[in-house]
């Protein structure tokens, strides 16, 4: 699945399957479920207005 989305992410429970996972995800979260949701709107809000 993560190999259809160049931008993919996971948060870090991922990790625990990895080696079942044909492509990972490009990015991985510290914090696991919505803690790394959180983390990755926060990265998503502080990249805005960033050269795209």
């Amino acid at each position: 699945m993560f190999a259809h989305f160049p931008l993919s992410v996971g948060v870090s429970t991922v990790a625990d399957i990895l080696p079942e996972l044909p492509a990972p995800p490009a990015w991985i979260t510290r914090g696991p479920g919505g803690d790394g949701f959180v983390e990755l709107a926060d990265a998503l809000l502080a990249a805005r207005g960033t050269v795209r």
